[in-house]
C-alpha cells in the first residue's frame, strides 16, 4: 500500500502542536510498518525537513512543489483541481491528511483524516479574522464529510465533531497522542545547566503553550498572585512558549510592577531542554479553557511533575485521576489548588506518582499501531 501524507504544515519552525504530533506519528509508523511506502508531499518556496526513517529503511519518498501556496491554495479554492494525489503524479493507494488542509480530495482514493479539535467552531473569538478565514478555507464540513474515517485524539473531540457535524460515531477513531520517550523523571546532570542557562528562579509553577487567550493566562497570572499574597511564599511562574495572537492583553499585565519579580515568559525552548524545565518545576499549571487533547499535562506527569488543569473538554480524559481539577474561570479555585498542593507533600507525592504510571499509557509507537490499524481498515472498505 502507498500512502501519500500532507505535510505542508511541517514548514513552521517551531515543532509544537500538529506539527509535533505529524513528526511524532511519522517516525513511530516508519518504525513499525515495514510493509507500506510513504510519500511526503510538500510545497512552498522552503521545503520542510520531514523526519528521517531508520537506517535501511526504504519505500520513503519526498515529493515537494517548488511554487507558492498561495497560488496553489488560490488555485484549488476557485476550482477544486487538481486533487491532492493528482500532485504527486504516482499512483497512491490511500490520502492521510494529519490536519485540516486547502485541498481537494479524490473521489476513488479512500483518505483518513485527523481533526484534533474544533476550537474554531465552539469559540471563534479565540482566533484573529485571518485565521478564521483560514479554517474557513479548508472547508471542514466538506473534508469531514468526504474523508472515509476520521481520527481524533479525545472522546471529548469525538463528542464535538458528531454534535456538530454529524459525524457518525463508526466513521470516528479515538487515538490519544504519545509521550516522547525522553520525558522521564529521572534527573540528569544536565538539568542543572538547563535551568543556570534559562535563568530559571529557584521555586516556580509552570505553564508551557502558545500565550493567545484560549489558553488563559491572565487567570494563572491572577491564581498565581493571589496564592503568593495570601501565603506569602515566594513561588514564580514561569512561562515557556510564544507570544500568539491577541496576546497584548498579557503583556500588560506584565508590564506591571507586580508581576515583575516573579512572572518569567521565556519564549519557545529546545525540545531537549523541555524535560529539564518540567522536572525542576513544582508543578504544572494547565488553566486552557478549551483542548483537544493537551499534551504538557502528560509530558509533565512523564517528567514526575504534578500537574494542576482545568475541568473542561478533554483534560480530565487524558489526566484521569493523577491530576488536581479547577474552573479556568476562577482564579481563586487555582489559588487554593496551588495551596492544597504545595502545602501537602503526601498530595504532592502521590499525584508524581500517579502521573508517572499514567503517562504511562500514552506512547507514540501505541498511536502509530492505531494509526496504522485505522489505514488498514479504510482500505477493506
Amino acid at each position: 500500500m502507498r500512502i501519500l501524507v500532507d505535510i505542508r504544515h511541517l514548514l513552521s519552525p517551531q515543532m509544537a502542536g500538529v506539527g509535533g504530533y505529524t513528526t511524532s506519528l511519522l517516525r513511530a509508523l516508519f518504525e513499525i510498518d515495514k510493509e507500506n511506502e510513504y510519500v511526503l508531499l510538500s510545497s512552498g518556496y522552503a521545503a520542510p525537513t520531514p523526519p528521517s526513517p531508520p537506517s535501511g529503511r526504504g519505500g520513503i519518498t519526498h515529493v515537494h512543489i517548488s511554487l507558492p501556496n498561495k497560488i496553489l491554495n488560490l488555485r484549488t479554492l476557485l476550482l477544486r483541481h487538481p486533487s491532492l494525489n493528482w500532485r504527486v503524479r504516482e499512483p497512491v493507494d490511500l490520502l492521510f491528511l494529519p490536519n485540516l488542509n486547502i485541498a481537494t480530495l479524490p473521489t476513488d482514493i479512500p483518505t483518513v483524516l485527523t481533526v484534533h479539535d474544533l476550537s474554531w467552531n465552539l469559540y471563534p473569538d479565540f482566533y484573529s479574522h485571518k485565521m478564521q478565514l483560514w479554517h474557513k478555507a479548508t472547508r471542514p464540513h466538506d473534508l469531514i464529510a468526504q474523508s472515509t474515517s476520521i481520527i481524533v485524539p479525545s472522546s471529548s473531540t469525538k463528542h464535538d465533531l458528531k454534535r456538530l457535524y454529524s459525524t457518525p460515531e463508526t466513521k470516528t477513531h479515538v487515538i490519544p497522542h504519545g509521550v516522547a520517550p525522553h520525558f522521564s523523571e529521572k534527573m540528569l546532570a544536565s538539568d542543572h545547566g538547563v535551568r543556570s542557562r534559562l535563568k530559571l528562579p529557584k521555586r516556580f509553577a509552570l505553564f508551557v503553550g502558545t500565550i493567545e487567550p484560549r489558553k488563559n493566562l491572565l487567570a494563572l497570572i491572577e491564581g498565581i498572585k493571589d496564592y503568593r499574597d495570601r501565603t506569602h511564599d515566594d513561588l514564580h511562574l514561569v512561562i515557556v512558549g510564544g507570544w500568539g495572537w491577541r496576546s497584548h492583553t498579557v503583556r500588560r499585565r506584565l508590564w506591571k510592577r507586580d508581576t515583575y519579580d516573579w512572572v518569567h515568559q521565556i519564549g519557545y525552548v529546545q525540545m531537549r531542554d523541555l524535560p529539564a524545565i518540567y522536572r525542576s518545576a513544582v508543578t504544572t499549571v494547565f488553566p486552557s479553557i478549551y483542548e483537544g487533547f493537551g499534551l504538557p499535562i502528560l509530558e509533565s506527569m512523564a517528567s514526575g511533575t504534578p500537574v494542576i488543569t482545568s475541568h473542561t473538554s478533554s483534560l480530565p480524559e487524558v489526566g484521569g485521576d493523577a491530576a488536581i481539577y479547577v474552573d479556568p474561570y476562577n482564579s481563586r479555585d487555582l489559588s487554593e489548588a496551588l495551596r492544597g498542593l504545595i502545602g501537602s507533600s503526601s498530595l504532592h507525592k502521590q499525584l508524581r506518582d500517579r502521573g508517572i504510571q499514567r503517562a504511562k499509557e500514552f506512547t507514540w509507537e501505541k498511536t502509530a499501531k492505531e494509526t496504522l490499524e485505522v489505514f488498514k481498515q479504510v482500505m477493506l472498505v
